[in-house]
């Protein structure tokens, strides 16, 4: 339990000093997180949460524990342009390792998601949040919303917003959940005056009832990894 305790003081204290400027209500780092099941969004398999960190649903589904990021996005959001290759990356780098990645589209129809994907050449597995049900159990108010779920099912990292640079604390936190390096070693910091607001999902209602543009050419959202 003091081992515990020594590891999330220590995912606090390294996130605070670049956040201090962007304080959100939110889930508390440390607490389980809310239970997921949805569809994805070719209409295939149901995601479960449980099946990939925490309790196992069921001694006979998926036993293997894994950590889990999850972006909670909107095809009116900007900054969510901004997050969303920086995570195909950063899924590239760490592709062998016991981590998924996870975009949830919020409250759009499925037609417009689909469009915004071809358009901006995403690849990460997209899981569909219809009529925002578990956007409100993760409190995702405002977009993109970024929560990291450890092996155990806990809360190990939210965010709100998009900070310039920010990969590289995520990194490095992800590298500290798969036991690659320890509390002591990390030593990243963002740039001072790099933090940007997040777009509002309460004043942005309304963008997300309308259908994405589709541009007569792929758009450049995917970095090579």
């Amino acid at each position: 339990m003091k081992n515990i305790l020594k590891f999330y003081l220590a995912l606090l204290a390294f996130t605070a000093p670049a956040l201090e400027a962007q304080i959100q209500p939110g889930l508390e780092v440390g607490a389980p997180a809310p239970p997921i099941v949805l569809k994805n969004l070719d209409g295939g398999s149901t995601f479960y949460l449980r099946d990939y960190c925490g309790q196992p649903r069921t001694p006979r589904t998926r036993q293997q524990r894994d950590v889990v990021v999850l972006s909670f996005f909107t095809t009116w959001c900007e900054n969510c342009k901004k997050e969303i290759p920086c995570l195909q990356e950063m899924a590239s780098k760490f592709s062998q390792d016991s981590i998924r990645f996870y975009l949830i589209n919020v409250g759009e129809p499925k037609d417009s998601v689909e469009a915004y994907i071809f358009q901006w050449v995403i690849s990460l597995p997209i899981l569909h949040d219809e009529f925002s049900a578990t956007a409100k159990k993760y409190q995702a108010n405002n977009m993109p919303t970024l929560a990291v779920v450890d092996k155990a099912g806990r809360i190990a990292e939210y965010h709100a917003g998009f900070v310039d640079g920010y990969e590289k604390e995520l990194e490095a936190k992800l590298n500290l959940l798969l036991g690659k390096t320890k509390p002591e070693s990390l030593a990243v910091t963002l740039r001072p005056g790099s933090v940007q607001s997040p777009d509002s999902a309460i004043a942005d209602t309304a963008k997300a009832k309308a259908k994405p543009k589709v541009k007569g050419k792929k758009g450049k959202i995917k970095k090579s990894g």
